[in-house]
């Protein structure tokens, strides 16, 4: 789908008299169904491999990787510094800013997520475990804020009613424009004051219809 295709279905949808709209054709993650004027955030990543370095001492494994808020793109590294019961790693992140220790047999929450577990022969002073996070699908989904992949930032907003269902389906997306936030779909719990500052960034205005005995 052309990234200069123009889209406009007359509706309550468009808050402001200048069209068309930039509009851009994406790839709807596959699970949705989605109407039009829904707000969607793009998923920019995705937890990657976690596992022990082929040279460490120690036989202890890594499990249940996953995001945590704001990850960075790239490689987490868990040095062990102190081989003590538990022993403890110092974490880094993909720019080599340290973290939060993590300690073996304690769950870690931090920008990623992981558990490193010790057993067999005990772990020596700079063992190594390393967490990748990925780039993301790039697909689009319903922007929800307690999201840690991306899609807790707004991207667009739907300008067609898309079926995903069943499978990964192309959509057109308005990247900027006036919209009546009246008509507009939010996860649930969320609302448009939870995006507006960062849709203004983008060139996306929400606006407030008023009828004339209102007004």
């Amino acid at each position: 789908m052309s990234s200069s295709t123009e889209i406009f279905t007359p509706d309550s949808l468009i808050g402001g008299a200048v069209l068309p709209f930039p509009t851009k054709g994406e790839t709807l993650e596959v699970g949705q169904d989605l109407i039009r004027g829904t707000v969607l955030g793009k998923v920019l990543r995705v937890i990657g491999d976690a596992d022990p370095d082929a040279g460490n001492t120690g036989e202890g494994t890594i499990a249940g990787a996953a995001l945590g808020a704001h990850a960075k793109i790239g490689t987490y590294r868990a040095v062990c510094i102190d081989v003590g019961l538990p022993a403890v790693f110092a974490v880094f992140d993909p720019d080599g800013v340290r973290l939060e220790d993590a300690t073996a047999g304690v769950a870690y929450a931090g920008q990623v997520e992981f558990e490193i577990t010790a057993y067999g022969t005990a772990f020596a002073v700079d063992d190594l475990f390393t967490i990748a996070v990925d780039a993301g699908s790039g697909e689009v989904k319903l922007a929800d804020t307690d999201n840690i992949d991306g899609t807790e930032a707004i991207y667009g907003i739907l300008a067609e009613d898309t079926d995903a269902s069943l499978a990964a389906t192309e959509c057109p997306v308005y990247l900027g424009g006036e919209f009546s936030e009246d008509a507009l779909t939010f996860a649930s719990g969320d609302t448009a004051d939870d995006f507006r500052d960062a849709a203004r960034e983008i060139g996306i205005l929400f606006r407030t219809n008023v009828s004339p005995d209102e007004a």
